[in-house]
This record gives C-alpha cells, structure tokens and sequence, in this order.
C-alpha cells in the first residue's frame, strides 16, 4: 500500500512541476532559514548548560544603595568567598574569577623572537576545576596550583607555544618577568561557555605578576564570585543569610544581593555580560513566522488546486477508499514534498552557515551541531513538517462527496477560498512588517553614527599601554606631540567607549550620593578629544591634585548647578571647572554624570588603577595615516621593544558599541528578503491557478471585445485588494514592536512617515509586478485555443 501511495506522489510531483517547484523551493528556504536562525537561538540558549553542576552554581551580585542612587555590583573583596562558604550552611563551595586588566605579554623563553598577546588570562581559585566541568586532560586539579606562579592552559594554547611537545613542566615568560611553569592543560572551552580562557593561574599570582600591594587588592572589589549551593532550593536562604552578614553594611546604606543561576547568566536581563536576550527571542519569531510562510504557500496552493483533483477522489471513494486511506495518501504525498524541501534546506544551511555565523560573530563547535539538542531539532522538524504541511489539504480533499466530485460539483470555494485569502494577507502582513522593522533598524543606526557626541573621534588613534609600559607613558605621549603630524596627545586609564569606573561621592553640603564616572587622565585630554568647556578652569589649575572636573550630568546630579566651582566632591577635592556633556559611552546609554582626575607624572598615573591604560593620539587628517601610525609604532617601540604595538582608531570604538544593532539591520534585511521571496512564489501560484481556472471566462470576454489591460485588471483587482489590507494591518504591528525594541535607546528617532509609506508602495509594486506576469501571459492567450472545446 505505502508503495502505491509513493507512486501517486511521484506521479503528482511530475505532473505539476511548476506547483510543485513552488512549494519544493518555498519550504527548502523557508526551512533552511529557519533551521539557521534555530541554531542561534538554541546555542544562546545552551549556554553553560554543558557543566554537570550548573543547577546549583551561581553568581553573586549586589544592588546596593548609595545617597539617592542604586548600583549593581557583580565584584567582591578576596575574603567575601571563603567567608560565606564558612558562615552559610547551605554553600558547598566557592570559586572567586579575576580576568587580566588588558591583555598580557607572553613568549616561550625557547623562541625568544616570538611574543603574543593573550586575552583570554583567568586569575582563579583551583576550585574552578571541581565546580565547573572544565576537564583537565593533563594534571590533577588538587595539584595543578600548588606553585603560585603555575598556569594551566588550553589545548589550543599548548599546541600554540609547544606544538606536540609535552608542556607539563616547561615555562613561558609573563611581560612582569616571571616565569609561569605549566602544570596542567585544559580542554579548550566550548563555544557556548559565559568563561572564556586560554590561560588560567592562581589567584595570588594576580598582585606578583602586576606589581601591586596584596592588602590593597585584596581589600578591592575586582572578584567575581561563583558559590556552589547543596541544591536549587537554597537560593532564598543563601540569599536572605548573605543579608545578615558584615559584608553587606560593607558596601552601602542598603544592600540586596542576587544569586543568579550559571544557566541563565547569558541571558539574564541584569547581568551586565548577557546577551541581548530580546534580540535572540526576535530571531526566533522570525524563523517560526518565516515557517509559517512557506507552511501556508503549500496548503494555499494545494488546496487551491482541489478541483483539479475532485475526480480522483471521488473515483477513489467509490471503489472502496475511505476517509483514512485518502488521508494517508495525501500525508505521503506532503512528506514526499517535503523530503526534497529537506534537501534544498540541508544545502543551503551548509552554504550559509559560515556566511551566517560570521555575521553574528559567533563561533560554534562542530560538536554542538552533533549534539542531542540541535539533532532532535531537525529531528522535530523533520516530523512537524510533513504532519502540518498536510493536515489542512489532506482533510479538506478527504472531505469531497464522490457523487459531487464525480460532477465537477465540489463547491467549497467559499470557505477554502477564505482560507486561502487569509493565507495570503498572513504572509504579506510578516512580509510588510519586516520591511518597515528593517528600515526603522536602518535609520537609528544611521542616526547613532551621525549622532554629535561632543567629541572629536576621527583620526583619533588610541593605544594600550599594559603596566610595565606605564613608566614610560609620559615620555611616550611628549614624543608623541612632539610630532608634527600629530595634533595633540594624552592618556586616560580607560578607553572611551571600552568601558568604566564608577566611584560614590558624597557631596559634604548637599549630602546627595552619586555613583560617578571616574576618568584618571592629564591636562590635555580636552585638547586631544576637542572637548567643550562650560565653565573653563584657570590654566593653573590642572596642576592641583585637590581639583576635580566634573561634566553637567554631575552638577545637576549633585545639586550644585548655580555655582558649582569651589564645591567641594568630596574631603580631597574640589570642583574647579565644568565640562560640557559629551558621550563616553555606547549611544544606547544615556550621559552619565562624570568627574575627571588629573595627574602629572608617572607616579600618580601608575597608582591610580591597577590596570591598562591607553594613549590617544589625533592625527592630522592631511597627512598619510599609513605612514603615520607606522612611524608612531617605531616610537612605540623606543620604549617597549619587546612588546608588540597594539592600536584602534576610536569612531572604531564607537561603532563597536553598537554591532548587535548593525548585525541585527542586517539579518533584519536578509530575513525580510526571504520573506516577500517566499510570499510572492505563493501569490504567483495563486495568480497562475486562478488564471488557469478562468481560461474560458478569459477567452469570452476577448471575443466580447475585452482588452490586455482589462484582463489584467480583473485578474489582479482582488489580489491587490488584499495586498492592501495586509498594508494597513501590518503597519500598526511594526510599529508596536519597533517602538518597544526603541525603548532601549537614550537616543532615538521618531519613526518617519516615509518608512510606512516606503515599506507600503514596495509592498504594492512587487505584488503587482508578481501579478502582471502571469496575468499579462494569460490575457495574450489566442481565444480561439481556449475555447475550441466548447
């Protein structure tokens, strides 16, 4: 029986190649789209779900109160993980995290000539070993950190410096001047883990190897801390005892804490590392709706043609096939179909998939795609498809009475012509949406690009500079400006757009708490960034450490907007002069309030912070940037001859800021794309059954004297009908989704006219393109061929 049902499919398949190309390539797209843009979503997902603990780790914040201000605070002091391990029943064990301020110089001793950067360099407790699941392939975790200056490394990092040479034992040289010995080798991370490292050493290692007092540091709040708890059902009590601890009168007036399950740290809305989980659930909707399309072109179309088929049915009806058989028939001919959909839809997944991946910035292990969750999604898939593809057309052609079948006389257009109207408006209301999405997406980051931010960032080349480069950096920065094809010169502690410090000051007369931006940097940073002053200090004043600088965000937060020069910030400091307003941070992020430190020597600069630093130099735009940078490279080099010369340009850094925005415009585009494709192939079906349907209609209404361009008219009045309301319900959609995903700009257009009437007009002309094809090819047909049967 199931061989003579494949038999019928084949037949069918052949005897309609255009409808059946139709539906072949409309569900292999849509298929192939939706299973590229599923294989995002489940790896974002998937995250850290791969450790065999996962349920019970979590990570510790704290929201805490300072003045006026609340802050999130995902740092502790060394001794806050040993403590509450001791003091909490329910906390098995702890694991305390600190990356590398920057990234570190490392080189093989044996290859003296050879020198890389490593970015990926974890300061960690060995209990990272035994809480999470990153296997050591060489060493034991109770050993491997029983030197201070051990490291246990990556098997890609092994393969890097020792190629298949055994590393355990030997050592490479950290840019400090210590030696690291290798005693342990790590499987490489995979690509849906929030810790990411190729390097890991003991925690105090950190102070040695970056020359910094170990009270002090311990004392910071630089350790991102994991606890292990006995089981999930803890977390309310962990989180009530951390309350009734000293740590928290520690960090402010009020102190909540949150423990975050590992799980859902990537796409936990207060994580300050999550991913934009409203992007990821955006994604996923586009690959159900896009689906949905080419899902509703097969039914639309299968169903249109159920005149066609009538008789078939009704002969089969009558010589003893029931309701179940025919179904069964119909199934086999939808899973047929959809074989080959699968087919097309494998091809063009392993075509795109790097293109795709790339776009995202994302990497995937080769092994996720072999991993249970992602084979029973094509899995699913693979089932789903065939099952709902078929459900609609298989009930409805089952459905016929054979003697009406038998007489042409199957008369359930009305409502199957419903349906199928209401299809076809889905698919241009998604197709519609999409296109106004994209264009609105366009325009903001069009106007983020174009936005003033209150600073000069073109031609602005900024260089990092690591600790042991700090002795120098003031000789380094005169040299600089000393050229004459560098404008000006200056060093901050911080890379604009890279990041932040934040300090609380209290006001002594006001009272008012703030948690303020702190930028340690020297007197020509606004001479090198062009900023604006608005109440611009005496020259003398730079030279004052007790002089502050504050920005307007943090006069008016402070309450000091009258006269704020001469207020004191804090007992050390005073307010000397007032900054205009300028973004320092991605667009999304509104101005915060912010406060520059100047210091004018080395060792001010030096103690300051414990990490990197970075120089900005603003390049003359009429000289050859090449030639410029490689010349700032050699000076570089002048004070750091081992070291490699690192730079970025800062509307480099600026754009950076905003890429999920950019990738997100263009995925937006490609989708939407997919999307009018696939509708418009089911609305050329429509065109080209209903044009078939109407052939002798056709051919009277010429010999009655109709011409081409009524013909046209009639056949395509009722398709651009519902084109139209697919219009007017579209755009009130994207517009709700669109001013819901603006809501996350500080800065943000208002939604243009021309984006709707844009996205309505191309909507109209290539549905009437579509149409006008097959419209004008049925009008010129010779009337005399159409109706000479009659």
């Amino acid at each position: 029986m199931l061989l003579n049902y494949l038999k019928i499919a084949f037949r069918n398949l052949f005897r309609n190649k255009t409808y059946s190309a139709i539906n072949i390539v409309g569900l292999g797209m849509g298929m192939g789209v939706s299973i590229l843009i599923l294989l995002f979503v489940m790896h974002e997902y998937s995250f850290d779900k791969f450790h065999e603990k996962h349920e019970r780790i979590y990570k510790v914040s704290s929201n805490v109160k300072m003045g006026e201000n609340r802050m999130n605070i995902s740092g502790f002091s060394a001794d806050f993980g040993p403590s509450v391990k001791r003091d909490i029943a329910h906390v098995q064990d702890f694991v305390r995290i600190m990356p590398s301020f920057g990234k570190a110089v490392i080189k093989n001793p044996a290859r003296p000539n050879e020198m890389f950067y490593e970015e990926n360099f974890l300061y960690a407790d060995a209990s990272i070993f035994k809480v999470f699941s990153f296997p050591l392939k060489q060493g034991t975790s109770d050993q491997v950190f029983d030197k201070v200056t051990a490291a246990v490394i990556s098997e890609k990092i092994a393969a890097k410096y020792f190629g298949s040479a055994d590393p355990l034992g030997k050592t490479l040289l950290h840019e400090s001047g210590h030696t690291l010995e290798i005693t342990g080798v790590v499987k490489n991370a995979p690509s849906n883990s929030s810790i990411v490292f190729d390097f890991i050493v003991p925690l105090a290692a950190f102070p040695i190897l970056n020359g910094l007092d170990r009270t002090r540091w311990e004392a910071g709040g630089s350790f991102t801390t994991y606890l292990l708890l006995d089981s999930e059902s803890s977390v309310e009590a962990v989180q009530t005892a951390l309350l009734q601890t000293n740590n928290a009168s520690k960090l402010g007036e009020e102190t909540t804490y949150l423990l975050e399950n590992l799980a859902s740290i990537r796409l936990g809305e207060k994580s300050s590392t999550s991913a934009n989980a409203r992007l990821i659930n955006i994604f996923a909707g586009i690959a159900v709706l896009i689906l949905s399309l080419a899902l509703f072109n097969y039914m639309s179309l299968t169903t249109a043609r159920a005149m066609i088929r009538s008789k078939e049915v009704g002969v089969r009806k009558i010589i003893g096939s029931g309701k179940i058989e025919l179904i069964k028939q119909f199934y086999v001919e939808s899973a047929l179909l959809c074989f080959f959909a699968f087919l097309i839809s494998f091809f063009l997944f392993e075509i795109l998939r790097s293109s795709f991946l790339s776009l995202l910035g994302l990497e995937v292990d080769v092994n996720f795609l072999k991993s249970p969750l992602f084979l029973s999604l094509l899995a699913t898939l693979l089932v789903l498809t065939p099952l709902i593809a078929g459900s609609y057309p298989a009930l409805v052609l089952s459905g016929f009475s054979p003697l009406n079948a038998l007489k042409g006389k199957v008369l359930w257009g009305q409502s199957g012509g419903t349906v199928r109207k209401a299809f076809m408006v889905f698919q241009f209301v998604v197709s519609v949406s999409l296109v106004v999405c994209s264009l609105v997406v366009r325009q903001q980051i069009f106007y983020m690009e174009h936005k003033k931010l209150g600073l000069h960032k073109d031609q602005v080349l900024a260089i990092p500079v690591d600790q042991g480069a700090k002795g120098n950096v003031f000789a380094f920065r005169d040299e600089l400006k000393a050229r004459t094809n560098v404008q000006s010169a200056s060093i901050a502690d911080y890379g604009l757009f890279k990041g932040y410090s934040i300090w609380f000051v209290k006001h002594p007369k006001t009272q008012k708490g703030l948690g303020i931006v702190n930028l340690v940097t020297d007197q020509y940073f606004v001479e090198t960034l062009a900023l604006n002053w608005r109440i611009e200090p005496d020259s003398g004043t730079f030279q004052n450490r007790n002089h502050t600088f504050l920005n307007e965000s943090a006069i008016k937060a402070l309450g000091i907007e009258k006269n704020p020069l001469g207020n004191p910030v804090s007992e050390m400091s005073e307010v000397a002069g007032v900054l205009q307003d300028f973004q320092f941070s991605g667009p999304q992020d509104g101005i915060r309030p912010m406060m520059l430190t100047i210091v004018n020597d080395t060792t001010n600069f030096k103690s300051s912070f414990g990490h990197d630093g970075i120089i900005y130099a603003r390049l003359d735009p009429k000289a050859d940037i090449k030639a410029n940078v490689e010349a700032i490279a050699k000076i570089f080099k002048k004070y750091e001859a081992e070291k490699p010369f690192e730079y970025y340009f800062l509307d480099e850094a600026f754009n950076e800021t905003f890429k999920t925005e950019m990738r997100m415009s263009k995925m937006f585009s490609a989708f939407t794309a997919v999307a009018i494709f696939i509708a418009c192939m089911g609305l050329f079906g429509l065109v080209t059954f209903t044009a078939e349907t109407r052939t002798k209609e056709i051919g009277i209404r010429k010999v009655l004297g109709a011409s081409v361009a009524g013909i046209v008219a009639l056949l395509s009045r009722d398709f651009l009908k519902l084109i139209l309301l697919s219009i007017i319900l579209s755009l009130p959609i994207a517009w709700y989704f669109m001013e819901k995903w603006l809501q996350d700009f500080a800065y943000r257009i208002q939604i243009p006219i021309w984006i709707y009437a844009a996205a309505s007009a191309g909507a109209m002309i290539i549905a009437l393109i579509t149409i006008s094809f097959q419209s004008i090819k049925a009008a010129l047909i010779n009337p005399v061929e159409s109706l000479k049967g009659e």
